[in-house]
């Protein structure tokens, strides 16, 4: 069997959003439950967990997942070290 390592939920949302942000379907000051589903603010929300992020402000716009993807990078690159 393949040990496949499999890339976090977080990073595949924000590859759409910045998708739909570079078309125009998207700005950054839009509500974050409009873009994501319950099922993925769910997974986003055991991430922020599992990764030990706790952000000083409610994530509510896209602007703030945005801000959080980059604060779980960071965590996860401090990690691996």
């Amino acid at each position: 069997m393949f040990n496949r390592v499999t890339e976090p939920e977080y990073c595949e949302m924000r590859r759409n959003i910045l998708t739909q942000l570079a078309s125009g379907r998207l700005t950054e000051d839009l509500d974050l439950s409009e873009v994501l589903d319950s099922l993925e603010r769910v997974e986003l929300t055991m991430e922020v967990e599992e990764f030990g992020v706790e952000p000083a402000v409610e994530i509510k716009t896209v602007r703030d997942f945005l801000w959080l993807c980059r604060a779980i990078d960071f965590q996860r690159q401090r990690r691996s070290r």
